[in-house]
Parts: C-alpha cells; sequence; structure tokens
C-alpha cells in the first residue's frame, strides 16, 4: 500500500524563490560598477545571494511535487473561516497598502505620505475610532520627522506644499 503524500507549499515555495533569486540577480549584476579595484566587487555578494536563492528554490521544487502543493490549497479552502478571509483582506490591504507608499514617498514626502499610510493601517486594524487614528499618524509623522531631520540631521523627502 503506497503511503500518500502530505500536502505543503514545498514547489510554490521553491517557485517564488527562483523567480525572486532571478531577479535579485539581474538587478543585481546591473548595480554600478565599481571605478577602482575589481568592477564587479559591488556585485559578487549579491550575486552569490541570489545564485543561493535559485539553486535552494531549484532544490526544493525538485524534492516536492505540484499535487502536494494542490492539496494543501483544497485543504485551506475547505478550513477558511470568515475570520480568516477578514485576516487575509487585512493582509492584502497593509500590503497594497505599502506598495502605494513606496510609490508615492519622494513625491508627497515624508510627513503626508507617512500620515496617509499610517493612517490608513489604523483604519484598517480599528474603523471605530477615526479621529484617534487621525491624531496619532499626524502625531507620529511629524515627530519622527523632526527627530530625524532635527536631532540626527538626517534629512528625509521634503513635503512640496508645506516645505518640510
Amino acid at each position: 500500500m503506497e503511503k500518500q503524500k502530505k500536502a505543503n507549499f514545498d514547489f510554490l515555495s521553491g517557485s517564488i524563490s527562483v523567480i525572486f533569486g532571478l531577479i535579485y540577480g539581474v538587478m543585481s549584476y546591473n548595480l554600478k560598477r565599481s571605478p577602482m579595484g575589481d568592477p564587479l566587487a559591488p556585485s559578487i555578494f549579491p550575486l552569490i545571494l541570489a545564485a543561493g536563492m535559485v539553486l535552494f528554490g531549484l532544490m526544493l521544487m525538485l524534492k516536492s511535487d505540484m499535487a502536494s502543493t494542490k492539496r494543501a490549497f483544497a485543504l485551506i479552502k475547505e478550513k477558511t473561516t470568515d475570520n480568516d478571509i477578514l485576516s487575509r483582506k487585512m493582509i492584502m490591504l497593509t500590503v497594497v497598502s505599502a506598495i502605494v507608499y513606496a510609490i508615492v514617498y519622494e513625491h508627497l514626502g515624508y510627513v503626508i505620505s507617512t500620515f496617509l499610510f499610517v493612517g490608513f493601517i489604523m483604519t484598517v486594524l480599528d474603523r471605530k475610532k477615526i479621529r484617534r487614528n487621525i491624531i496619532i499618524s499626524f502625531i507620529f509623522s511629524v515627530m519622527v520627522y523632526y527627530v530625524f531631520f532635527y536631532l540626527l540631521g538626517i534629512s528625509l523627502p521634503m513635503t512640496p506644499i508645506l516645505n518640510i
């Protein structure tokens, strides 16, 4: 009698590792060349990391099979509760808002983009206290800007409208 394989995400994890490693490797290879010494010196360690990601991802893909990943997804779909769906929506909103934050960060400046990001995340977590979320996100973004810019001397992207 053949033993049924356990459901897991090894094939998916290996695929993601290979894709991420390839992208990371291409970006590492495109780093600026060093004008002195070995021109590829700044790229060597990132290229080694990329090769490791691709190698271990391929090993994980070869060790596993696609059927066990499909079984794992089916098992999750069967056992999903309403609370799980809400948690996944919150995670997706957080990821999407972080990507939007990274895109608008340079254009809107630190204070406005961080205020919007922190305010949105706090509102996603607790929709009932919007006024509190706005106040806390404003104080947080201004205080962190003040600490970095005036106390530590580290410049952050300026807010175009307010010139801070």
